[in-house]
């Protein structure tokens, strides 16, 4: 799956700015209603391969759909074949390379009565390995490949200032509760945006949270060091949380990195071929699973620190600095304490579940 396969749909209403990130994996299962939602455990596993896949009525009973890049298509079918009618369905997955020819079609699994893979009968764990070895052979990208790509959308939000809120069922982000000044949210919405353009993710947004007068705002690069030194002279929450977001985000934060490379030594350290060697990798996956829940509590502590969004009382900075950060005049006065934001008492996720699409939307697209 690659990047402009998934839409960043930002929407406005009285609780703030939310932003949902909508690809094949998210919208199988917010369009799994009726017959589709008894084949989720099918469906949602092939898009979250990046597969759109949709359920259709076949002769004899619903069948799974699902697209592949190139253009084929995987048709899974479920059939009792004499079994009991409570019984779990068997299935028969086919490929069939040819849109022009319904008839040619190569049998990937088939566990029907008669079928090579008849032992495994309705077993959807053993349907789902086969078609998974089926995918690797032709090229589809794994499910940790697309989360990447699902990552790098979610990266671009947080470092411009969006909080993730997590759902059983869905995450979405939110910008800071206490950010109330109008002109400040269209600094942070412009600054998604352009992030999400560069990474040439899509988009869609209202027209008035765009701010086209900013210069266009790359993703910032910084080593640690200038990392430790923005908090250091930070006089707003803001600017904390800017510079953890270089830790703490999704997929290419640096805290997320360094998991990445404990996990990856594991699996070569325990290759090596000394009796030892185990120990020391199941030592190095232990610490990454014990850094990984650190990780997680500080993006939520990165994220109670932005509903903040107040100056620090000791270390106030000249609005010249603040300034050379990329805000007007119009934001400036939102970056102080301010008797609207002291109201701001609440920032607790559940009102953003509350938003409701805005009417009035624009693609995305070169800015003006």
């Amino acid at each position: 799956m690659r990047s402009d396969d998934l839409t960043v749909l930002f929407t406005e209403n009285a609780f703030g700015v939310t932003a949902h990130v909508y690809g094949p994996d998210t919208l199988t299962d917010r369009n799994a209603t009726g017959p589709a939602r008894r084949y989720l455990p099918v469906t949602r596993p092939l898009a979250q391969r990046g597969l759109e896949t949709g359920v259709d009525f076949g002769a004899d009973d619903y069948i799974v759909d699902a697209g592949l890049p190139d253009g084929s298509r995987l048709v899974i079918s479920p059939e009792q074949s004499g079994h009991a009618d409570d019984a779990p369905p068997d299935w028969l997955a086919t490929h069939h390379s040819s849109p022009d020819d319904p008839e040619l079609f190569e049998v990937v699994y088939d566990s029907r009565l008669e079928g090579p893979d008849a032992r495994n009968g309705g077993s959807v764990p053993k349907l789902l390995a086969a078609v998974d070895q089926h995918l690797d052979g032709l090229g589809v990208p794994s499910r940790q490949q697309v989360r990447a790509v699902r990552d790098g959308a979610e990266s671009a939000l947080h470092r411009a200032g969006f909080i993730p809120v997590l759902r059983i069922h869905e995450t979405h982000h939110r910008l800071p509760a206490a950010m109330v000044d109008p002109g400040e949210r269209r600094v942070a919405v412009t600054r998604a945006v352009d992030h999400l353009r560069y990474e040439g993710y899509r988009f869609t947004c209202p027209a008035d949270l765009i701010d086209h007068s900013l210069p266009p705002a790359l993703p910032p690069a910084r080593s640690l060091a200038q990392v430790s030194g923005t908090i250091a002279e930070a006089g707003h929450t803001r600017e904390a949380v800017d510079a953890l977001s270089e830790l703490t985000a999704p997929g290419d934060g640096v805290l997320v990195q360094t998991i990445a490379v404990l996990q990856e030594t594991a699996s070569w350290w325990e290759g090596l071929g000394g009796a030892a060697d185990p120990h020391y990798a199941a030592r190095l996956r232990y610490i990454a699973d014990m850094a990984d829940g650190y990780v997680r509590e500080i993006r939520a502590m990165r994220g109670d620190l932005a509903d903040r969004h107040t100056a620090h009382p000791g270390r106030t900075r000249s609005t010249t600095l603040v300034a050379a950060g990329g805000l007007d005049t119009r934001v400036l006065a939102a970056l102080a304490t301010s008797p609207t934001s002291a109201r701001t008492l609440t920032g607790h996720p559940a009102e953003a579940v509350l938003a409701a699409p805005v009417a009035v939307v624009r693609a995305a697209g070169p800015r003006r």
